[in-house]
């Protein structure tokens, strides 16, 4: 218990639980206060049939942690909140991980009635309804302070730097020279709300941050990922929700560790910073931001295919009636119509390339027929793909 004391004091003061895992997700330590919510935890996890993949998400929040800058919050498939943090060796190395949590980001009735709603039965429900108020209520911005305060305690559990200062030793080659007044520009554009300077500031950091790195993959890896977390951090500041920072899926995780070349990374980076910055400008007004962003992210990656409600929501976890609500609340369209506008967007694209045989493009983008195609191109834009391809042809030839 000694060990771990600063865990408990923190538990007790911020009235949420704290857990301590090793590497391999076993429990090294449960504050006071999670054994109080852990009978409900439980019960919870049993009931939606979540007991193996919580414990899978809490480990991975450890590690995503790790790879953010030293904190990550994020939803365990039970649909409850937590803030993670790592607990590192002298080297940077995972040697552990400590969560603060749960609790809930929205209130106990929408927990209730959208988010579990599918997962367990009515009577099942009842039941839990009875006992949901261990679970602490906490807004956005409280959720970003908690994970603050954790990442400084758990800095401090081996009377070790920051990490982010850790990590920054490892690359002190690349940072003499890492551009850090483009930094700065960059962070007030985007909190400021400027894209246009956001975009310009930020390819010119990519060449400087390229043309310096010598070729080593590692060292722009680590600058990227400090990057996402900064730019992050920036639209939060600029009134962005706390679920931004959420929006930082595991897609893009995976994704950066498969590149081979310093070109593809580059590439592949501009195209995250360019759909991050949209989901900041877009999105930032919007209530239940993580998960409309995680929907939108999923319909651009799969506009070509059959899309289905069910799909999606399955995608996110969480019911379709409530999917539906909040995604026509934050978007101000229905499913169906965002859909729709995606695939007119992306078939104006290969309507632009005369390669591209007009015939193709339907299926290309995810309409079932040509017909049907040419219908809601005309509602959407006044006019047919083939007139639309003339014009663009016309206007082209006269530049």
């Amino acid at each position: 218990m000694d060990n771990y004391k600063h865990f408990e004091n923190l538990s007790i003061a911020s009235g949420l639980g704290a857990m301590v895992l090793d590497t391999c997700g076993t429990i090294l330590f449960q504050s006071s206060v999670y054994k109080e919510m852990e009978g409900f935890i439980q019960e919870l996890h049993e009931k939606m049939d979540c007991v193996e993949s919580c414990r899978i998400s809490f480990l991975y929040g450890c590690y995503q942690a790790r790879r953010f800058g030293g904190r990550y919050i994020f939803y365990a498939p039970s649909g409850l909140a937590y803030c993670a943090s790592p607990l590192l060796d002298d080297k940077g190395n995972l040697l552990s991980g400590v969560l603060l949590g749960p609790f809930l980001l929205t209130d106990y009735e929408d927990f209730l009635e959208f988010d579990i709603q599918e997962k367990v039965s009515l009577k099942e429900k009842e039941h839990l309804k009875g006992s949901i108020h261990v679970i602490p209520l906490r807004s956005p911005g409280q959720a970003h302070g908690i994970g603050e305060h954790l990442y400084y305690v758990a800095a401090s559990y081996f009377s070790r730097p920051l990490m982010v200062e850790s990590v920054s030793k490892q690359i002190d080659f690349f940072g003499a020279i890492y551009p850090l007044e483009m930094e700065n520009e960059l962070l007030t554009a985007i909190s400021k709300g400027d894209i246009h300077l956001a975009n310009d500031t930020l390819g010119k950091m990519l060449e400087q941050m390229m043309f310096y790195c010598g070729g080593n993959l590692e060292v722009l890896r680590s600058r990227i990922v400090k990057l996402i977390v900064l730019l992050s951090r920036a639209a939060l500041k600029g009134g962005g929700d706390i679920n931004s920072i959420l929006g930082l899926n595991y897609d893009y995780l995976r994704e950066i560790d498969t590149f081979t070349s310093v070109e593809d990374i580059a590439l592949w980076l501009q195209t995250v910073i360019r759909r991050f910055i949209l989901h900041v400008f877009d999105f930032s007004k919007a209530k239940h931001t993580g998960v409309i962003y995680q929907a939108v992210e999923y319909i651009k990656r799969n506009y070509a295919q059959r899309l289905t409600l069910k799909e999606i929501a399955d995608y996110l976890f969480i019911s379709q009636s409530y999917f539906c609500r909040i995604f026509k609340e934050g978007t101000g369209q229905t499913l169906g119509e965002y859909i729709a506008y995606i695939r007119i967007e992306e078939s104006k694209k290969l309507l632009a390339d005369k390669k591209v045989d007009i015939i193709d493009i339907p299926e290309m983008v995810g309409f079932e027929s040509q017909s049907y195609f040419t219908r809601v191109f005309k509602k959407k834009t006044g006019t047919t793909p083939a007139r639309y391809r003339r014009e663009y042809v016309r206007r082209s030839e006269k530049q």
